[in-house]
């Protein structure tokens, strides 16, 4: 059978009906997908490890999201992202499966290629889901396993990503971080979007990736993100500006401005020591600006960015590792690593949606 038009199929079986919205130049990555469900994101119960690890079947959207920033003995890049996404479509649920459809990305940069896959399945088909003892993710061949009962690392990830197979351990040592309030993270100023979020940004990693028959051992350093919420499908959410940095000296930063149909633009962040302690930051303390914009994909893309905050002593401007780091996929979006310099040095992720 014809894999592309077996994909189409499915597609249109997963997502019937599905549009794109559109407003002010800004589009809605996920608009159309809101299925009628109304878990809520309270702050009366934040964000509890290790049982948040798992799925939260009563909200419309789910993300599990890793970034790595690896390195060959050569010292040559090579940027992966692998991410498992579920959407809540309990209008399918049926003998076949559960009303629940997982998405997956795999998307390997080199200086020169960019290698993507996207899988597709439904929950309580056998081909993607969620397990415990030990914690395991999966969607077709692609897995996530962790090595201990009801923790996400040390762990496994075994993936492709066109003809480039990645095998790669994955530890931490250091603390999640809880997002907002005790992982309660609001997206806009009056609190109507928000979602729960936390973060593993002390990873690092090692293994092989082949590359159409070339086999390259890599390590190097690494950003993990749970995401769950009921909003960030809505057609009025216009997409996001989000940035992982991994600073020279030991912290991190996470830096996300959301925009809303009718709204102003709201940017919220984390700024997190060398040691794992984490200041939450709001508008009036982190301004993210872009500097520079690239056609790509069609698009104009801001792939430059000032990133300030003042009470910090930081002042940094952003580059992209290159400028074409466009994920083609059903629901398109910018993903890629940058570096950055000025106040301080470093190096991390940007991902761009609603251009």
């Amino acid at each position: 059978m014809n894999r592309q038009w077996w994909g189409g199929l499915l597609l249109v079986s997963l997502f019937p009906g599905a549009v794109l919205a559109q407003q002010n130049n800004r589009t809605s990555l996920f608009g159309g997908f809101k299925a009628n469900n109304q878990a809520t994101v309270s702050s009366e119960q934040p964000v509890s490890l290790p049982a948040d690890h798992g799925p939260h079947n009563g909200y419309q959207i789910e993300w599990w999201y890793l970034t790595l920033l690896l390195e060959n003995d050569a010292g040559e890049p090579f940027n992966y992202q692998f991410t498992l996404f579920k959407f809540a479509r309990p209008e399918m649920a049926s003998n076949w499966g559960e009303g629940a459809v997982w998405m997956g990305h795999s998307s390997l940069h080199t200086h020169t290629s960019h290698y993507f896959d996207e899988k597709f399945a439904q929950q309580g088909t056998g081909i993607a889901g969620f397990s415990t003892e030990p914690v395991n993710f999966f969607i077709d061949n692609w897995q996530w396993q962790s090595e201990q009962d009801a923790t996400l690392f040390p762990a496994r990830l075994n993936a492709t990503s066109g003809p480039a197979g990645i095998t790669l351990a994955l530890t931490a040592d250091k603390p999640f971080i809880k997002h907002g309030q005790q992982g309660v993270s609001f997206k806009t100023g009056d609190g109507d979007y928000r979602s729960y979020y936390y973060s593993q940004p002390f990873i690092n990693a090692s293994g092989q990736i082949k590359v159409e028959g070339e086999p390259h051992q890599v390590s190097g350093i690494g950003w993990y993100d749970h995401e769950w919420t009921s909003q960030l499908v809505d057609e009025d959410a216009l997409g996001w500006d989000w940035f992982s940095l991994h600073f020279d000296d030991g912290r991190k930063l996470m830096a996300f401005t959301m925009y809303v149909d009718g709204g102003e633009a709201y940017t919220t962040g984390t700024l997190i020591s060398a040691h794992g302690e984490s200041l939450t930051l709001g508008p009036d303390e982190l301004q993210i600006s872009p500097l520079k914009t690239s056609l790509v994909a069609g698009r104009d893309i801001p792939v430059e960015w000032q990133i300030t905050i003042p009470a910090q002593q930081i002042d940094i401007s952003t580059k992209a590792f290159k400028t074409d780091q466009w994920n083609d996929s059903r629901f398109p979006y910018y993903e890629g690593a940058v570096s950055f310099g000025g106040s301080h040095a470093g190096k991390g992720y940007m991902e761009l949606t609603g251009y």
